[in-house]
């Protein structure tokens, strides 16, 4: 295989002269340019990307991380995966995905050094990957909102005004007891969107429906058992918020329970799954507007390998409601 050795070699200029021009560095007179260019394609030379990035300390690649089980996977994340890679190549980085179920295979990939950056999903309230990545000094972004979150960059859907499209579609319908179904509150985005939610029942003078809020625990047997609460309660639901994935559970239980959706019982996601479209009925839902989260990361992250110092950036990105068959107006009772 050639190396830039015999590239200098064949034109006849020194080795400094030939990596310049490989990466367009410095002025040459064009006999120059063509020679090693000429040498180039003779030799059939290919650059060494990681010899190159051995020198420079960097990869010129950014990862992925997500934690994920089998039973917190949702196709949404698919939907993230591709729209971030798209991204990341449009700002000439190569992509990374790392996929696993704990923070010891996060922590091994990390100490790898394959990646000059991290964008971080599925991000907990406190998670343990922004500690490490900010004790090794290793650049990210946290596509989600961790507690602790002012000196870190964030990009976020904004769940408060998802919350609220939410909310407003149901009362436009007429719907008073309303429950919630929440995803483990352990996740930053969960936490702060039932947050918001209890903010907004007391701004319409809801209060009472606060009793009737219940958490999954991510799995469908945790969904079920969520739902089973929340009717016994014995109060006259007539509508669910929740996310796109328990509420696809929910259509199956309230089927089971002889309760029609939604002449009976409304049903709003948030996130707008592939799988929403194909429910039964299909799933009213917000729109996350995945690819301008995966943009705003990705440029948030390429700021931040530019410019180590420069300020941390917050980014929050509004929902978009979409009304399908699964939500009607309240019944006459």
């Amino acid at each position: 295989m050639p190396t830039i050795y015999d590239i200098a070699r064949e034109a006849g200029v020194s080795i400094t002269t030939v990596s310049h021009i490989l990466n367009n560095k410095g002025r040459f007179k064009p006999e120059t340019v063509a020679r090693v260019l000429e040498a180039v394609e003779r030799l059939k030379y290919r650059p060494n990307f990681a010899a190159k990035s051995l020198a420079a300390r960097r990869t010129n690649t950014v990862a992925l991380s997500a934690l994920l089980t089998p039973e917190s996977f949702d196709p949404l994340n698919l939907q993230y995966f591709g729209a971030i890679a798209q991204a990341v190549s449009r700002h000439g980085y190569t992509f990374l995905l790392h996929v696993s179920p704990d923070m010891e295979s996060f922590e091994e990939f990390a100490a790898s050094g394959m990646a000059d950056g991290w964008l971080l999903m599925m991000v907990r309230r406190r998670d343990e990957r922004i500690d490490l990545l900010r004790e090794r000094q290793v650049p990210f972004v946290s596509i989600g909102r961790p507690d602790e979150r002012e000196a870190i960059d964030v990009v976020d859907t904004d769940f408060e005004q998802t919350a609220r499209l939410a909310l407003e579609h149901l009362l436009a319908l007429g719907h008073r007891c309303i429950a919630y179904l929440a995803e483990p509150l352990a996740f930053g985005f969960s936490a702060i969107r039932l947050q918001a939610y209890l903010q907004l029942l007391q701004t319409y003078g809801l209060e009472e429906n606060a009793e009737l809020v219940a958490e999954t625990d991510g799995t469908e047997a945790g969904t079920v058992r969520a739902l089973e609460a929340l009717w016994a309660k014995g109060r006259p639901i007539t509508a669910l918020i929740t996310h796109d994935i328990p509420a696809l559970t929910a259509l199956q239980v309230l089927r089971g329970w002889g309760l029609r959706v939604p002449e009976e019982v409304s049903v709003i996601g948030c996130s707008d799954s592939p799988l929403a479209a194909l429910a039964d009925p299909p799933l009213t839902t917000i729109n996350l507007h995945v690819e301008g989260i995966a943009e705003a990361a990705v440029e948030a992250l390429a700021r931040r390998l530019q410019d180590p110092e420069a300020p941390a950036c917050h980014v929050l990105i509004p929902g978009r409601l979409v009304v399908r068959r699964s939500t009607g107006p309240a019944p006459i009772r």
